[in-house]
Parts: C-alpha cells; structure tokens; sequence
C-alpha cells in the first residue's frame, strides 16, 4: 500500500472527485452547507493524501484519502477543544476522510497514524460525526478520547436540511506514542522526502481496489465489510 501527498492542482482535483463519488456511492447522507467555505480552505492549504495500492497507480486509482493540517498553518475547524497547551506545530486536525470502502479507509487511517510518527505530532484531532449516525467507535477503538460535549456543526446539513452533529475527539500523550509504537512495529518505508510512504497491509483484508481492468464495484466487495470505518466531517467529505 502507499500513502501518497497529492501536491498538483490536478491530483487535487481528482482527490475531490474521487471524494464525491464515493460519497455518493455510500450514501453519505449530509453536505456542506451553501455559504460554507471551510472544505475549500482544507483543500487549498491542508496537505491531501490519498491512498493507492500500488506504488505506481495512477491518481484516478486513489481508493480512499484524508486531508491534515497542523495548527500552526490555520486554527482547527472548531474552537473546541482547547489545545493551546501543546505547540500549535504539534497539533494535527485530520478531516475529509473518504473511501470506497471500510478497508481502504482503516488503512488510510493507518498511514496517518505513520505520518504522525514521522512528524513528532504531539495530538491528533478529528470531528467524527455522533449524529444523525454515530461514527466514533472506530477511533475511541484507537484510544481517541471525546472532548466535551457533541458539536451542532454549523458548516454542514444533512441532505434534507437537518442538523449534522460531530463529536471532537482527540489522541495525545501516552496514548499516541502507544499507537505510534504498534504502528511503525509494522514497517514501513518512505521516499520523495515522506511524500510516499509504503506499508504492507497489516489488516486482515485483501484489497484490490485500483487496477482498472476490474470493475470498481468487483474491486471493492473484498474489503465492503472487512473492518470497521468512521466518517469524519470537517465540512462535507464522508469517510
């Protein structure tokens, strides 16, 4: 597998129709709001990765993907919670997570938790949504905490104009360097100064997601209901 930072403006723009379809695909249920501008902002400054399962898969193969950023580039999505304790440098906000399938995503998850390592990250902080389907488990399984109370997320609706809640949940301390040390116990390689990184699939699943000789939907069906997966919002992606 490779976790790939997509730095062009095309691969940017393949990464967000990518996101679309699968969002469609899956049924993500909620959107941006009309006069929200905040996925553009994550798009235009945050780092965008996407995950491929080959090292030499075109950008239109990507099977899943996430944007980050660090505090200090621009301030997390939400004021809560506060994390002005730790350097802002410190501090990553991951968002926009998609994929076509509950694999693809737990591994995209995984290279970022790679990331974090590489990086020295002192918390990970994301906004998985609590209503109207509540995604956190995948990451309270990760010891990703909840911090304070459930958010009305005012930059997102759900598709028939309701509410969208989201619930800040975060990774630091101890915690992180646990999961940090599971992780790279697994290896891991990187290349094009950590804009590549290439792990084995260490998840009891055999994705073959991006050739394009297989059809998309044969491609996928290996991994559909192989491992759990959370929708993460910050703005209108699903997971």
């Amino acid at each position: 597998m490779e976790l790939r930072q997509l730095t062009t403006e095309r691969e940017r723009g393949i990464f967000s129709e990518r996101m679309k379809e699968a969002r469609a695909k899956r049924g993500a249920g909620f959107r941006e709001r009309q006069r929200s501008n905040l996925a553009k902002i994550h798009f235009e400054y945050g780092l965008l990765y996407g995950l491929f399962e080959h090292d030499d898969d075109l950008p239109e193969q990507m099977m899943s993907g996430l944007v980050m950023h660090d505090l200090a580039s621009y301030p997390q999505s939400y004021p809560q919670p506060d994390l002005s304790h730790l350097p802002a440098r410190s501090v990553i906000e991951g968002g926009e997570l998609w994929s076509f399938a509950k694999g693809a995503g737990l591994l995209a998850q995984h290279g970022a938790i790679i990331l974090a390592g590489l990086m020295q990250v002192q918390a990970l902080l994301v906004y998985p949504i609590v209503k109207p389907s509540d995604q956190t488990a995948s990451y309270a399984r990760s010891n990703f905490v909840k911090a304070g109370d459930p958010i009305a997320w005012p930059w997102g609706e759900t598709t028939d104009g309701g509410e969208v809640w989201v619930q800040a949940m975060v990774l630091e301390g101890e915690a992180l360097a646990n999961v940090v040390e599971a992780v790279f116990g697994r290896g891991f390689t990187t290349s094009d100064s950590m804009r590549r990184i290439r792990f084995d699939n260490p998840f009891p699943i055999q994705p073959t997601l991006s050739r394009p000789a297989i059809p998309i939907g044969q491609r996928l069906a290996a991994v559909e209901s192989a491992a759990p997966h959370g929708h993460e919002v910050n703005g209108d992606a699903q997971a």
